[in-house]
């Protein structure tokens, strides 16, 4: 029987305690908004004014608690098992 593993980032706020979860599939989004913020900027730059209509992509900070906005968190590697 073939055990898949699944990894992804527990984050735990220690000024409030929340604690939230991401994974390998939500850095690559991020990721890829970010790219496509930074192409956007790079086009308005070179005087491509209609890309100024191109709406931003929301891009998470994932070393700021979502809840308070505290960078006082501490990440941890959770591995899980999946049949």
């Amino acid at each position: 029987m073939n055990k898949k593993e699944i990894s992804e980032t527990k984050c735990t706020c220690q000024s409030c305690g929340n604690i939230w979860y991401f994974g390998k599939t939500d850095e690559i989004e991020n990721l890829g908004n970010n790219m496509q913020n930074l192409g956007k900027s790079m086009m308005c730059c070179s005087g491509c004014s209609p890309a100024a209509l191109i709406p931003n992509k929301q891009v998470i900070d994932f070393g700021k608690c979502p809840k308070c906005g505290s960078r006082a968190i501490k990440k941890e590697k959770i591995v899980h098992e999946v049949k």
